[in-house]
């Protein structure tokens, strides 16, 4: 096979899997601004309440989905190795360490979480509120941990598309919900119905995962004695400690840039908040074809094969570079409808229309970070990806974004142009440190 060829069929291996996990991934973002539209709609009064008592429990799951990235590295390892029955045990870890990791976050949410409000700023009149939200919210955390694990768990085994259809499920479960709850009980009632669709969430994963056909021959449940050699709960940490780290970072670097955008005023933060989210979306083709390069190239690794794990490293990134170009040139072309989508608001429309051009520029750098930080960790290499997002979104984004945004006067445009040379910057050290590791094999 020439190289042409092999890599046109590394590519059509990595959009199979990618392509269920950009759904699934874009079906928990989903889930979110479904809940923020029906409170606006059925409790307008309480959105605040809504997005406040969102605010801190999404950090924590942020954290915990990074924290059991473990499970799709060590699954597809171990795949690649030649040791499938060894993998059940795998799941099995991530989903006890979901549950710790999420009754410790919901623990510190019922405990803390108020003052936490408080300590921010926020008024008493809207903290007490919202921490009601918050703590119903927190109650559900470990049962979206328990899918995460699954969801990583079929990922790592290119079988993707049950956890996209139980995400989607689940969607339809949280708006039936919605519909039912918040009439009745307001914002709260949109956090009860979170939990709900967090319940199938786990409850459908699990069952689906204990019945698959294969299931003996994967360890599922319970591995043969001597299969599990090596595989423990430290193997899982030595990935998942730095992914959480990173996105939790990362998180909230991009929530202080909503601050400076308040601090700006009104139409700063309402312009800001739409284009993180058309951001956002996008990120999701990223995050796809990240998870899809990280099996392959956790896979390659297992086995052995350094170069193909070089080939399925490089080749999703050109990928990915190819879906951004491709993405971007379509919101250039289709701006104004694209604005008209989020708001009919002319003033607005014309703000984001003027900030499109920044978009479509963080687009490439943004989305090749990410499947670059993942490939690395698929082959071990744990914290450079998490050094390179704290120094370029903590160290080096809000800084440029307070400057130019606030000191000199560019408003949301300094917040975008901040966003982008971050991006660059932890593009550039990550891509490299990508080509000296691939280099030395």
């Amino acid at each position: 096979m020439t190289r042409f060829a092999s890599n046109i069929a590394m590519m059509r291996q990595i959009v199979r899997v990618a392509w269920p996990i950009a759904l699934a991934r874009l079906g928990i973002m989903s889930m979110g601004v479904v809940d923020t539209i029906m409170v606006g709609q059925l409790a307008p009064t309480e959105l605040a309440w809504q997005a406040l008592g969102w605010a801190p429990t999404s950090i924590f799951l942020v954290a915990g989905i990074g924290l059991l990235l473990g499970v799709q590295v060590l699954t597809a390892r171990l795949i690649g190795e030649g040791r499938p029955a060894a993998v059940g045990r795998v799941w099995r870890l991530g989903m006890g360490l979901g549950l710790v990791a999420g009754l410790l976050a919901c623990g510190a949410i019922w405990i803390f979480g108020e003052q936490l409000l408080l300590v921010l700023g926020v008024e008493p009149s809207l903290a007490a509120p919202a921490s009601g939200v918050m703590r119903i919210l927190a109650l559900s955390l470990p049962l979206h941990l328990v899918y995460v694990a699954g969801a990583f768990f079929l990922e790592a085994l290119k079988r993707p598309v049950a956890g996209s259809v139980i995400m989607w499920a689940a969607n339809i479960v949280n708006f039936g919900l919605n519909a039912w709850l918040i009439p009745l009980h307001g914002a709260e009632g949109s956090a009860w119905a979170t939990a709900g669709a967090r319940l199938f969430l786990a409850v459908v994963i699990v069952g689906w995962i204990w019945r698959l056909p294969d299931r003996q021959a994967l360890g599922v449940r319970g591995s043969p004695d001597g299969s599990t050699a090596g595989i423990g709960i430290g193997a899982m940490l030595r990935v998942g400690i730095a992914a959480a780290v990173s996105q939790a970072a990362e998180a909230g670097a991009f929530s202080s840039l909503t601050v400076i955008a308040a601090r700006i005023g009104a139409q700063a933060v309402a312009t800001y908040a739409i284009l993180l989210n058309l951001l956002a979306v996008v990120f999701m083709v990223a995050l796809g074809i990240a998870g899809a390069s990280a099996v392959l190239v956790a896979e390659a690794i297992g086995a052995s094969h350094r170069e193909r794990a070089g080939q399925a490293a490089w080749v999703g990134l050109w990928l990915n570079s190819a879906a951004m170009l491709a993405i971007g040139a379509a919101l250039w072309v289709f701006a104004r409808p694209v604005a008209h989508v989020y708001t009919s608001d002319p003033a607005l429309i014309l703000l984001i229309l003027a900030m499109m051009g920044w978009v479509c520029a963080i687009l490439l750098p943004d989305g090749g970070q990410v499947v670059v930080a993942a490939t690395l960790r698929a082959r071990g290499d744990n914290w450079a990806p998490t050094a390179s997002h704290v120094l370029a979104y903590v160290g080096v984004m809000p800084p440029l974004a307070s400057y130019w945004g606030e000191v000199q006067g560019q408003g949301v445009a300094g917040l975008m142009a901040a966003i982008f040379w971050a991006s660059v910057l932890s593009f550039a050290i990550l891509a490299t440190r990508q080509l000296i590791l691939f280099k030395r094999g």
